[in-house]
């Protein structure tokens, strides 16, 4: 069913008159007209005509009031009602007669839905959701993404295109091993510009998320360190977590060549902490139970009694 400016001052009209601030139809049309951003009803259908306008408010989901342009019609045409009940007026006649479109005071607050649209989107994203799992994490800390919604720059006609690059970041749950905090995610945020203040559905989608697996220093400095030593040797053995046991206490032996001025790597003897059957594991991954690591093998890791 088409809808268009007339069903809406129909509902201003029938509205006002039940509030005991009539507003005659003509001057309701020209209020509706007013609020999408135009100084008269003519105007509006003029723009129409030339396609700067939807044909039909069918399609609009998304419509920021001109309040300021709405307040001077009202005040030019005369015994209309205060500001705040006007408003609520144009409103009331979207939810009756446009119930799929989403009023916006301003730009400023059509922004704020953009944004919380976009941190609901990747929340209940499948991927992210997935890539969160992984992390055995504790809650989520925040979802940030740092972009510009600049209206201004999308004519009638043209799309509103962002590019999403940020991360959901977790809680670090301290009782297991550590698996990361941070989940890059990507997307696209895309809505399409209708009219001077009418927008179409705002399309978020999540194209990529990933665990983020740089755990690098700076990233962690008010946390633990990024693995806990049962990880760091599961991970060196081939094993699950659960199965490194007391392979933590071997003493690690450094490798500081002749001059004895610089540690190069280090070595790792499993030999008599191994049981048999952990002993063939870490030997189809390794050719023996001795095994040396690098010099930085113990960067980022923390012990597995780290104050909790």
């Amino acid at each position: 069913m088409s809808i268009g400016i007339s069903d809406l001052a129909h509902s201003v009209r029938k509205n006002s008159a039940a509030a005991a601030v009539p507003v005659p139809l003509g001057h309701a049309q020209q209020l509706v007209a007013a609020a999408l951003g135009y100084k008269t009803f003519a105007a509006y259908q003029a723009a129409q005509a030339t396609t700067q306008e939807p044909a039909s408010l069918t399609i609009v989901h998304h419509v920021v009031l001109d309040e300021d342009l709405l307040d001077q019609r009202a005040s030019e045409l005369g015994a209309a009602p205060p500001p705040n009940r006007l408003h609520e007026l144009i409103e009331t006649a979207f939810r009756e007669r446009a119930p799929h479109t989403r009023i916006h005071a301003s730009y400023a607050a059509f922004e704020d839905y953009l944004r919380q649209r976009v941190d609901q989107v990747v929340i209940d994203d499948d991927d992210v959701n997935s890539e969160m799992a992984n992390a055995n994490f504790d809650g989520v800390n925040e979802v940030y993404f740092d972009f510009e919604v600049e209206f201004e720059n999308v004519p009638v006609g043209g799309a509103l295109d962002i590019d999403l690059d940020g991360h959901v970041g977790l809680g670090i749950d301290t009782e297991r091993p550590y698996a990361g905090h941070i989940v890059n995610v990507e997307g696209i945020l895309s809505v399409q510009r209708l009219g001077r203040h009418c927008f179409g559905l705002v399309d978020c989608q999540v194209t990529k998320a990933d665990l983020d697996m740089d755990w690098g220093d700076d990233d962690h400095e008010d946390g633990p360190p990024v693995r806990s030593m049962s990880q760091a040797y599961a991970d060196l053995l081939g094993l699950d977590p659960h199965e490194v046991g007391n392979l933590v206490d071997v003493d690690a032996e450094p490798q500081d060549g002749h001059s004895g001025e610089m540690i190069y790597s280090y070595i790792l003897d499993f030999t008599d902490h191994a049981s048999p059957e952990v002993a063939r594991k870490i030997l189809q991954r390794h050719a023996s139970l001795r095994i040396e690591v690098g010099h930085d093998f113990f960067e980022n890791v923390r012990s597995d009694d780290w104050p909790r």
